[in-house]
């Protein structure tokens, strides 16, 4: 896992030098490319194996529909390779027409200046309705009250877990754990009799999971008027004391995503907490009886769950770049678009149009039970915090290594979110 730190550490880096830069772009310096072609334009996009194949599909669509080429340009594998890229075609005076970025970044491209907003687009086009779109899709993507990209790929946290194994440790495969306290007694009773060599893992290397226990912990990052760090807080605590605490007791392994993933596949753990987005690489890799249930919280608690995934943004600066923009932009998260992107990945169908039509996607999400935990979590979506100025990959990457730290047992619970709070703070101030 430490190399996998020290990998993401440097594309931390990366990142907020990216978005140093943007801000420091002013439109005069940016112009879109004055021979850019009126009949094609660039989409940048990041993770090759999950977007490539929906997204040539859909843009071989639009040419098929509309004449518009939609050139897809792969920048790398998260997106803070998407916002590098964004800076490096800014700085040379040829912006993209239409980005990916994560859903905690449309607020960073907004104060930089690089995010156009969609209400000029999306007010009186005929061929689109926003009605399809919930008011939780929306919020994802919305700055100050205004909509300035469109959602494209939203997932949840979800349990996968092994049916098989739960019946050969004498549980019952219908009754998943619905609390942290029933995740902890299942993994017991998986590791006792010898089922399975852990009951439970988490990928906590993720900050967006540790976000997701926090929340329905009642806990937060800052607090609401964003004067002050808070997930060092109990809650926050809590979280890291229950992921600690399951390591200490044997049932649960200090792995980090890739490692995580692997020893589910291969039947050494019984339950995985991950994202919906990776459910068809479960469904293709898993060779049991794979099931999925909604992501477990405190007793008590109230989840709250943020979105993950990412956002289609126009970043084109040349008015008439904006319109050819949207005019490609609609078609990849309306309903056409929607079913494409949702049948090749785990992402939820952030048209609900499209969910809910048997014309796209009702018949194959009620053929798909291990998609169903995301979909009922769906009306606790919360947005994905983002947070103020231009640190927020730096912050990210000192809250993930506390929460290694504290996980591994390298430092308390506490000291580790205390230390990261300071250096949040630092980087805040």
């Amino acid at each position: 896992m430490r190399t996998s730190l020290r990998r993401i550490g440097a594309t931390v880096a990366a990142a907020a030098a990216s978005i140093s830069l943007l801000a420091s772009c002013s439109a005069d310096t940016t112009a879109s490319a004055p021979d850019a072609a009126e009949d094609k334009v660039t989409l940048v996009y990041a993770f090759d194996g999950l977007f490539t194949k929906p997204f040539s599909e859909i843009a071989g669509s639009v040419k098929e529909r509309t004449g518009l080429t939609v050139d897809l340009q792969l920048a790398g594998n998260s997106y803070e390779d998407s916002l590098a890229r964004l800076q490096n075609d800014r700085t040379a005076g040829t912006p993209p027409d239409i980005t990916m970025i994560g859903l905690n970044q449309v607020r960073m491209l907004v104060e930089a200046g690089a995010a156009v907003p969609l209400g000029q687009f999306t007010s009186g086009d005929r061929e689109f309705d926003l009605r399809q779109y919930s008011d939780e899709m929306l919020d994802l993507t919305s700055v100050g009250g205004k909509l300035y990209g469109m959602p494209n790929a939203v997932s949840m946290l979800v349990m996968y877990y092994n049916a098989d194994l739960f019946t050969a440790a004498g549980l019952d495969p219908g009754k998943p754990p619905r609390t942290w306290d029933e995740v902890k007694t299942v993994a017991r009773a998986i590791v006792d009799s010898h089922t399975a060599k852990y009951g439970h893992w988490s990928d906590f290397e993720s900050v967006w999971s540790f976000e997701n226990f926090l929340r329905s912990n009642g806990g937060s990052m800052m607090n609401d008027a964003e004067t002050a760090v808070t997930f060092n807080k109990d809650p926050g605590v809590k979280v890291l004391e229950f992921w600690r605490g399951m390591v200490e007791a044997g049932l649960m392994p200090a792995y980090g995503t890739d490692d995580g993933r692997e020893a589910f596949f291969r039947g050494d753990v019984a339950m995985a907490i991950d994202s919906s987005a990776q459910v068809a690489n479960y469904e293709r890799t898993s060779g049991f009886d794979l099931r999925t249930a909604e992501l477990p919280i405190p007793t008590g608690g109230d989840r709250q769950a943020p979105g993950g995934g990412n956002a289609l943004v126009i970043t084109a600066t040349a008015p008439e770049r904006q319109k050819l923009a949207w005019k490609a932009l609609k078609a990849f998260v309306g309903p056409a678009g929607s079913t494409t992107t949702t049948k090749a990945t785990g992402y939820l169908p952030v048209n609900h149009y499209a969910a809910e039509s048997d014309e796209y996607l009702a018949k194959f999400l009620k053929s798909s039970p291990t998609r169903t935990a995301a979909l009922k979590q769906s009306t606790d979506l919360v947005r994905w915090f983002s947070w103020p100025g231009k640190r927020g990959p730096e912050i990210a990457k000192e809250l993930q290594n506390g929460i290694y730290r504290a996980v591994t047992g390298e430092k308390s619970p506490q000291d580790a979110l205390n230390e990261a709070a300071d250096a949040a703070k630092g980087l805040l101030s």
